[in-house]
């Protein structure tokens, strides 16, 4: 298995932090009322409220905290935090690296498209790993899009 950390933009890097921060005041805020709630409906309403803050959090830190790419078995698995998707290796089709952007894109022979979020330095690593579980990857550089 061979993983890859994605880069993340900095203003995504930012919201989620913010996401995050506000999660957990919004789980200690809603944890300090609920020794002031009057009945068991302000008790249930808060608690969730703590649970949807907690899921907000979690979420937010997840994918701040682990990011990557994984090859491994034939399969390119992306994971972010809890969010988790695969593509079979035999489905992509070409890889293709538009300078201009600075972004490497992923083609699948179903007519779908990925922007691949890696680190420049990263490419070639990527690449090869790819290749190695599908050799008829194609890949290619552009100048722009209409290269």
């Amino acid at each position: 298995m061979k993983k890859f950390r994605m880069k993340l933009p900095v203003y995504i890097v930012v919201l989620l932090a913010l996401g995050a921060a506000c999660g957990v005041v919004a789980v200690v805020f809603n944890a300090l009322k609920i020794s002031a709630a009057a009945n068991a409906q302000g008790v249930v309403l808060l608690i969730l409220l703590i649970a949807l803050a907690a899921v907000l959090t979690a979420l937010c830190a997840g994918v701040l905290i682990c990011p990557c790419y994984c090859v491994k078995n034939g399969r390119l698995y992306s994971r972010m935090g809890l969010l988790r998707t695969s593509y079979d290796a035999a489905d992509i089709t070409e890889l293709v690296y538009f300078k201009a952007q600075g972004k490497l894109v992923m083609y699948t022979s179903s007519d779908k498209f990925v922007v691949l979020l890696l680190a420049e330095s990263k490419h070639e690593d990527f690449i090869k790993a790819l290749r190695e579980e599908n050799p008829k990857i194609v890949y290619d550089n552009k100048i722009n899009e209409t290269d």
